[in-house]
């Protein structure tokens, strides 16, 4: 079971970056991405964040969406998705040291729910979204969520609901849901769905040409190596190399007839 929860890791921490690159064009390295480094490193040393690094995360005047804060620690919660006590005390770390809110607090607190759910196999994983169940029982069209939540601050605000839409609408698909996320334009919402998406499928349930993406330059070949040293260090496995071997193929030796 924890080895099967590496391929999820990668999913969670890969996708966002893959469908960004895919969607959105390669843009440069985003904030969330920057903060996900620090936070593993952290946890990877120390099992916990740091002051500096809350800092990195949101500054003491800046203003930050659920979304936004969902990606950008995203690494603490696959860490603690276990265990919610664990994962508040984090949050208070990050509050003390921020400008966070306790509805922000909440919104995490409830992904983390939801990623549990996704990694227990389990399928209900609306626990507490009833907009979301009613959207899809009633098969609301992606055209008319557009024109419902076509401004931005309304966008920004439903973030998590619209996310786990893409993502419920076909759970089974990173593809598809990426590309439903697209059409709103917004890359939180792209990158929320990828994380769900990638957190279900795993990272081998993504796209061969679009894992290809993934470049094998050193920065890269370092985000890998970073994502398995975090399972690592969440399994209790001293060295991941051990576990980590191709399956060999065992020889069997040819039976001996005896001709005499």
């Amino acid at each position: 079971m924890s080895q099967s929860l590496l391929n999820n890791f990668r999913g969670i921490l890969l996708g966002p970056v893959i469908s960004q690159q895919i969607i959105g064009q390669k843009p440069p390295k985003l904030n969330w991405e920057i903060s996900n480094e620090k936070i593993i490193i952290d946890l990877i040393q120390n099992e916990t964040i740091s002051p500096k690094t809350c800092q990195t995360i949101m500054s003491k005047n800046e203003q930050i969406t659920s979304g936004e804060l969902i990606l950008k620690v995203l690494p603490l919660i696959i860490f603690f998705h276990e265990t919610e006590h664990l994962l508040s005390e984090q949050l208070e770390t990050i509050k003390n040291h921020t400008n966070l809110n306790q509805q922000l607090i909440q919104d995490v607190v409830l992904f983390r729910q939801i990623i549990n759910l996704i990694f227990e196999d389990k399928k209900d994983l609306l626990p507490s979204l009833e907009k979301v169940q009613t959207l899809l029982n009633n098969q609301t069209p992606l055209t008319e969520l557009k024109r419902q939540f076509r401004q931005k601050t309304i966008l920004d605000s439903n973030h998590l609901l619209l996310s786990l839409y893409c993502f419920a609408k076909t759970p089974d698909n990173f593809k598809l849901s990426i590309l439903q996320a697209s059409q709103f334009n917004h890359l939180p919402i792209l990158a929320i769905t990828a994380a769900l998406s990638g957190a279900y499928n795993g990272y081998s349930g993504i796209t061969i040409p679009w894992r290809l993406t993934m470049s094998l330059n050193n920065e890269d070949n370092s985000k890998e190596q970073q994502i398995t040293k975090l399972w690592a260090k969440w399994a209790g496995v001293d060295d991941p190399l051990k576990t980590m071997r191709p399956i060999e193929t065992q020889v069997i030796n040819p039976v001996r007839i005896n001709n005499r």
